[in-house]
């Protein structure tokens, strides 16, 4: 964590009042309904409207990666927060572990974009999915029986969330989101609670419209957006912190070198694994649940158990420690901030 960002983050949110928050939600609004029917807004409008989209574009064709067992598969959905490459690698050793103790086969597909998963869930295309806490919440209020199996623990001893940074090349003269007025930003997508909700409320706090007083790039994932910074298609990328300090440097993408942070986002509630009680029986959705509940989904604990031949060979996805139960009501923060503001993003 940069020291020179520590004040930035006490003072995030310490002016920013209902109506700002509101404005953010309205603006992710706005960007779903521009999306060409993909987007989960559309789908709370096909719900209203009665028409049965199927999840058609909810997640990309065959899948990806399987593991094989007995009987119905259990249908997993990531979201990009990573290049598709990176997302299903770390996708197989929870497959593995998923279908070695429920005994059926499971399948991996890579999403479109977050609201691809809400699509997929409300839809019964998907049984389980990784995302956003905003997409587990929009979830659950599109009509989805989701129920949260997990939050994502970078390191042991951690707390059960995580920042989101905004990062400018090391030679940059942008200090500050002040600074960025005019200039080409990148967010993840409109759906990301760490590439964009929590940026714009950010941007709102230094007094700019966080599309209207920029030009707002959405290159799809964190690590593209850190890319597209790079590459200089953008003066400002933001991301979230382990894309930052863990996963595109251990890949080789990125260097301390090449950026320096500008801003830090309060603690985000942990990004959840969750599960789909409207596709899975209650048998299967008991086992999952033991699993998290009795800390198996851990790398001493996968280690201990055989998965695994060591600590350094157990790669959950997004390099994480540990999937540790979380109650829902962690997420109650979104909750709350869509009720009171009856904002159109929340429907």
């Amino acid at each position: 964590m940069s020291t020179e960002t520590e004040p930035l983050r006490k003072k995030l949110f310490s002016k920013l009042g209902v109506a700002a928050v509101a404005g953010i939600f309205a603006l992710s609004a706005c960007g779903e309904a521009a999306d060409d029917g993909n987007g989960a807004g559309s789908d709370g409008a096909d719900e209203a409207s009665g028409e049965d989209t199927n999840g058609e574009d909810a997640v990309d064709g065959d899948p990806e990666g399987t593991v094989e067992g007995e009987g119905e598969p259990i249908r997993i959905v990531g979201v990009p927060a990573e290049e598709a490459t990176q997302l299903e690698a770390g996708f197989e050793l929870l497959m593995e572990v998923i279908g070695g103790e429920t005994g059926r086969p499971v399948e991996f597909n890579h999403s479109t974009d977050y609201n691809a998963v809400i699509e997929a869930m409300v839809s019964g295309q998907a049984d389980m999915g990784i995302g956003s806490p905003f997409t587990y919440v929009r979830a659950g209020d599109a009509g989805a029986g989701v129920d949260v199996l997990g939050g994502r623990i970078e390191e042991e001893g951690e707390e059960a969330g995580y920042v989101s940074y905004a990062l400018v090349r090391a030679d940059s003269d942008i200090d500050s989101l002040e600074d960025v007025e005019g200039e080409s930003v990148c967010y993840v997508e409109q759906g990301s609670t760490s590439g964009f909700l929590y940026p714009s409320a950010g941007m709102m706090e230094a007094g700019l419209d966080p599309e209207e007083d920029v030009d707002p790039q959405y290159p799809g994932s964190h690590d593209g957006a850190i890319l597209a910074l790079l590459d200089g298609q953008c003066e400002l990328a933001f991301a979230y912190d382990s894309m930052v300090e863990v996963l595109m440097p251990n890949r080789g993408e990125l260097s301390e070198d090449d950026y320096k942070i500008v801003w830090e986002s309060p603690l985000i509630p942990a990004s959840p694994i969750f599960m789909n009680t409207d596709t899975l029986d209650e048998e299967t959705q008991e086992e999952l649940r033991g699993m998290f509940d009795e800390g198996l989904i851990n790398v001493d604990a996968l280690v201990e158990a055989g998965y695994c031949d060591s600590a350094d060979d157990c790669s959950l996805p997004e390099e994480s420690y540990e999937y540790t139960p979380v109650e829902d009501d962690i997420y109650d923060g979104i909750r709350e901030v869509c009720e009171i503001t009856e904002a159109e993003a929340c429907d």
